[in-house]
């Protein structure tokens, strides 16, 4: 797109947001008396195993994709947003000292980020001390804005989507067994892997195998032949999100033909594109279908900046930010107390998982959609859906 062009594109969309986005001053004066530049705090998982970066560096493309059209747009004013990225390497101690260092030595005016829900449960805490507003962008367990009422999350507890899912998935596959691959050396993944079993086995679904990996393996040969030769009805998936694909890949080589019920993983292009993710039922909260709220205009955004389609990893990392810079704007302050009562009041944002607020418990109001493994796609699936492998 030329250059002018994209100017024209971005004043046109502020001016939309500065009418629609909760309470938003029209004119730009809800700029006024904001501070020349505002850091924003961004832990996340960018290097390490492939299983990790894959999911922490599109988190940070998409929270600086955000942070460029915020300021090119001129959303808040004069005021220009700076992003400091840290590579906490899927380290708790390293998110320790990088919290330690954000709300200390380098305060920053706000936080969006962490990949890990270990490590955000060993350092959020510093956060919420410190009455620094933190939004996370990817964390998929519980008890994350228990921490405090100073945390919010984008992406809501995977459990919440299985409680609702897993229960219709399971009876429209009329499985009456379960075999269940998990990453074992990750606490929330165990938990989840947990929490569906107990939901399974309560509708009758007997387990007959539970495989482990870790989160540096790229060879899951022996658990899916162990899972083979246990014969399940359906295959239930827990791993961390840049696994998916290679097990999918090896599901196929190891001439395993099940029904599958994935995790949030599944959706992204390079998981779906393996054969072996053909079928694969899953349940997320973003997907490029969405037609509401600001991801059309995102979906267009990010291709024309990055030359490839983004991935839900992506989409909750530009959500953060422009829920940041919306709470400021709304708040007409970049006070934190302010800014978190902005964020906590807010019913209406335009973001990329549609239209949405945040609850009382600070989540995200939006439900989880049922998509379905389809020929390289996701496409949404019903109790009545086909499918053939």
């Amino acid at each position: 797109m030329p250059k002018a062009s994209w100017r024209v594109s971005v004043a046109i969309f502020a001016g939309i947001l500065l009418a629609g986005c909760g309470g938003s001053t029209p004119g730009g004066q809800a700029g006024n008396g904001l501070p020349a530049n505002l850091t924003i705090g961004a832990p996340l998982d960018i290097s390490g195993s492939a299983s990790v970066a894959s999911v922490g560096a599109p988190e940070q493309e998409g929270e600086q994709l955000a942070v460029d059209e915020i300021n090119s747009s001129g959303f808040l004013g004069k005021t220009k947003l700076t992003l400091k990225v840290v590579d906490t390497q899927a380290s708790k101690e390293l998110a320790v000292q990088t919290l330690t260092d954000m709300t200390v030595r380098d305060k920053v005016d706000g936080i969006v980020g962490f990949t890990l829900t270990p490590s955000f449960l060993a350092a959020g805490p510093l956060a919420q001390r410190a009455g620094i507003p933190v939004i996370t962008v990817d964390l998929s367990g519980t008890g994350i804005t228990e921490v405090g009422d100073y945390i919010f999350r984008v992406s809501p507890a995977l459990v919440t989507l299985f409680e609702r899912s897993d229960p219709i998935i399971v009876k429209a596959l009329k499985a009456k067994t379960a075999a269940y691959i998990y990453s074992s050396d990750s606490s929330n993944t165990a938990a989840q892997k947990d929490f569906r079993k107990k939901v399974l086995e309560g509708l009758g679904v007997a387990t007959v195998a539970e495989q482990g990996v870790t989160a540096a393996q790229i060879d899951y040969q022996t658990q899916l032949t162990a899972i083979k030769r246990a014969n399940p009805d359906v295959l239930v998936f827990d791993v961390l999100g840049g696994q998916d694909a290679t097990l999918a890949q090896q599901i196929k080589q190891a001439g395993l033909s099940v029904a599958q019920m994935g995790d949030v993983g599944w959706n992204s292009p390079n998981v779906m594109a393996v054969s072996g993710s053909q079928c694969t039922i899953f349940t997320t909260v973003w997907d490029p279908s969405i037609s509401t709220g600001r991801n059309p205009h995102f979906l267009t955004l990010y291709q024309q900046k990055l030359s490839k389609p983004p991935t839900q990893y992506a989409a909750w990392g530009y959500d953060g930010v422009w829920l940041y810079a919306t709470a400021v704007k709304n708040a007409g302050s970049a006070n934190p107390a302010k800014v978190r009562d902005a964020l906590a009041s807010m019913k209406d944002f335009q973001g990329t998982l549609g239209v949405y607020g945040f609850g009382p418990d600070r989540a995200p109001t939006v439900s989880g959609i049922n998509l379905q493994v389809n020929g390289g796609k996701a496409v949404p699936w019903t109790p009545t859906s086909t499918c053939s492998r």
